[in-house]
């Protein structure tokens, strides 16, 4: 069965990687976990399938690109489409 596994390594960056396992969940964390822990990272997830997985660093390169975000995201909130001119 394929999973998507994803790890959190020491210095706090998740990944995602795909993983061939058995059908027995139980038994696929173990073996995903053990995988894991030998490039000493720890098994966050383990999802049935093979997926895309999107970390926040995928949207957000910055804190400038941040913080301009929010302040689009403010500037909508502030918007009141029904007000009248």
């Amino acid at each position: 069965m394929i999973y998507t596994a994803i790890f959190q390594s020491p210095q706090g960056k998740l990944t995602r990687s795909r993983y061939l396992g058995v059908t027995d969940k139980a038994e696929a964390w173990l073996t995903a976990a053990k995988m894991g822990s030998s490039t000493g990272e720890l098994l966050i997830a383990l999802v049935s399938g093979d997926h895309p997985v999107y970390f926040y660093e995928n949207f957000v390169q910055s804190n400038a690109d941040a913080q301009r975000r929010n302040n689009q995201q403010s500037a909508q909130q502030n918007h009141d489409v029904y007000e009248m001119p």
